[in-house]
């Protein structure tokens, strides 16, 4: 079993575009768990769901080969033998200020984060200082170690992502259409002094994630080539 981890704006998207029409029917796709918000509620709400989804075990592993979505890792750890994991990772920088800008654009969502982020009209440097986001791309992770995924992918690196994918599973992958993306920002997103500080602070295991993850990638990439 494959199972892919959807950090929100790291090209997650588009890689699941591309995992679907490869996989099919054979695909499974997890979101609704809140994951990566760290409130009472939203991590109640994704205990249950968790709980629920472990007594699934064996239906998932004979209906599906790959499950992709908003979940953290730690959500099927030890349930399926031989599970693979997968991961996109975004510079930091970007990734925070790209999540912010995505939550604004989308306040239909029924999430807790939504609602709050609109009712208090929160800045970009209040949605930074919101203890509920600290750290949001190492949230994904759980208790679970970068080192312990067969696959990082970057997105800024996307169409190599891509091969990467293939040459390490075996199931190669086409497109390289990026979904859900700004269409308002017009290459990277412009980071104010103010806001660095912030995402320095507030997103340092983020930061150390994100150096680590260019090293597996390196990394894996040599081993590909060679």
């Amino acid at each position: 079993m494959i199972l892919s981890v959807h950090v929100p704006k790291t090209a997650g998207n588009s890689f699941r575009e591309c995992l679907a029409a490869r996989f099919g029917d054979r695909m499974m796709t997890d979101y609704g768990d809140w994951a990566g918000c760290n409130m009472p509620q939203t991590n109640l709400h994704r205990a249950l769901r968790t709980a629920a989804m472990r007594l699934r075990g064996p239906e998932l592993l004979e209906k599906f080969d790959i499950i992709h979505g908003h979940f953290v890792a730690d959500k099927f750890a030890g349930l399926f033998p031989n599970a693979r994991y997968v991961a996109f990772f975004r510079e930091p920088y970007q990734q925070a200020v790209a999540h912010y800008h995505f939550l604004r654009r989308n306040p239909q969502r029924p999430h807790p984060e939504e609602k709050i982020l609109h009712e208090q009209k929160m800045t970009l440097l209040d949605y930074l200082e919101w203890d509920a986001f600290h750290n949001q791309q190492s949230q994904y992770l759980g208790t679970m170690p970068i080192d312990d995924f067969e696959m990082v992918g970057l997105s800024n690196e996307f169409p190599q992502s891509l091969a990467m994918f293939g040459a390490i599973f075996g199931v190669e992958l086409g497109g390289q259409r990026f979904s859900n993306v700004n269409t308002d920002a017009n290459g990277p997103y412009p980071i104010s002094r103010d806001i660095k500080r912030a995402i320095d602070l507030y997103r340092a295991q983020d930061i150390e994630l994100y150096r680590r993850a260019v090293e597996i990638f390196k990394r894996q990439a040599i081993a590909i080539a060679a």
